[in-house]
């Protein structure tokens, strides 16, 4: 088919918060799959490796003229479009961050279809946001992650809304052929369940366990986002245990999320990289849909010995966990299939690459699912035994 112009606009250049690294894979894996210009401006008064260094002069007197005029100011750095596009797709983490594609100056004039794919979308602060939310009849369709929120978001405009999950760079992930040793016992990156972090603390100490977890608070981004998701992928492949929680979990302290139930990336980072995952799931239609197949994630509730002398005691359960979490996750939950969805709703057709790199993921996820858990000796490791895909 002819080839597409694509325009990947992102904010994950002008907040480098853990969340960012997310539309960052997106926009890397998009760049593979179409012709592809990824536009991710920095932030204009905050410069994370140069922080004694002042605002341009203009940003001053733009940020305090918008102030006095009682209007927003855009953090992004100011960009002109220079050709057409054929699709332009924005990304952001924020409601409020709708409004900074206005710094693209004449992306509308520019762009043939133009789409928006909002990360939080959380229904109790939609009275606070209306008036941003009222920007969405820019597009011509609108994807959330939080499906929940559907419709009360669509009150605010009459742009078609579609849930869109995240998903994860799996050809990256996976830890397909080359079968790293398993060297962390637990993994938990994020959020965590406090009642349940103290407990395991315990646990690891007794057994001699290796358990990772953050010990900072907001924390950034050092040198590059893809630093940062080769990074995560590589140690959750290294993992046995990987734990994941619902955000609207009362442990989370998430007072935005109130009744919304959303899926979150941790729970697609975990299955792709062969680890067990453990701990909460949100109880909405995309995580049911997302992970339908058993032991897709082991709960942990209340004393979590139990659960884990259970699943220690029983390597070939364990090994066929591992299994069906990556052979899913290659066959439904890389970037690409998201990419997919969103190209169908546009009545589009896919491109030559984006057919093959669906291709071969299908192809791994066949091969591993033709591996007889009944051979596994161990469980430390998958031992899929065949070569990966070319």
């Amino acid at each position: 088919m002819t080839a597409r112009n694509c325009l990947f606009i992102s904010t994950f250049n002008m907040d480098a918060r853990p969340w960012s690294g997310v539309p960052f894979e997106f926009a890397d894996v998009v760049s593979e799959l179409e012709t592809t210009t990824v536009l991710a401006p920095r932030d204009r008064f905050y410069d994370k490796n140069n922080q004694s260094r002042p605002p341009s002069l203009s940003d001053r007197i733009d940020a305090k003229l918008r102030r006095l005029q009682g209007k927003y100011v855009p953090r992004m750095e100011p960009v002109k479009l220079e050709e057409d596009y054929d699709v332009t797709f924005y990304t952001c983490q924020f409601i409020y961050e709708i409004e900074e594609i206005e710094q693209i100056r004449r992306w509308r004039q520019r762009s043939g279809i133009a789409v928006l794919f909002i990360l939080e979308t959380f229904s109790s602060t939609f009275g606070r946001w209306k008036d941003k939310l009222r920007l969405m009849d820019s597009f011509d369709h609108v994807f959330v992650l939080n499906g929940s929120s559907m419709g009360q978001l669509a009150r605010y405009t009459s742009t078609p809304i579609t849930q869109l999950s995240t998903a994860t760079d799996c050809l990256m992930t996976t830890p397909f052929a080359s079968q790293p040793e398993r060297g962390i016992d637990l993994c938990c990156l994020g959020r965590r369940d406090p009642k349940l972090h103290e407990r395991l603390l315990a646990i690891v100490q007794e057994h001699g366990w290796h358990y990772h977890y953050d010990v900072w608070t907001n924390f950034e981004m050092r040198d590059s986002w893809s630093e940062v998701r080769r990074f995560n992928a590589e140690m959750i492949k290294r993992s046995r245990y990987y734990l994941s929680f619902d955000p609207g979990d009362k442990s989370a302290l998430r007072e935005s999320v109130a009744r919304d139930r959303v899926l979150t990336t941790r729970y697609f980072e975990g299955a792709a990289g062969g680890a067990v995952v453990l701990g909460s799931a949100p109880d909405c239609a995309e995580y049911h849909d997302a992970f339908d197949w058993p032991d897709a994630l082991v709960p942990l509730q209340g004393d979590p010995a139990p659960v884990l002398r259970e699943l220690e005691a029983d390597p070939q359960r364990v090994a066929r966990i591992r299994r069906d979490n990556v052979a899913n996750s290659l066959r439904k939950h890389d970037w690409a299939h998201r990419w997919k969805r969103v190209v169908d709703t546009l009545g589009l057709a896919p491109t030559l690459n984006h057919e093959l790199r669906l291709q071969r993921l299908a192809l791994m996820a066949a091969q591993v699912e033709s591996f007889d858990a009944g051979q596994q000796d161990s469980g430390n490791v998958i031992p899929f035994g065949v070569a990966a895909a070319g």
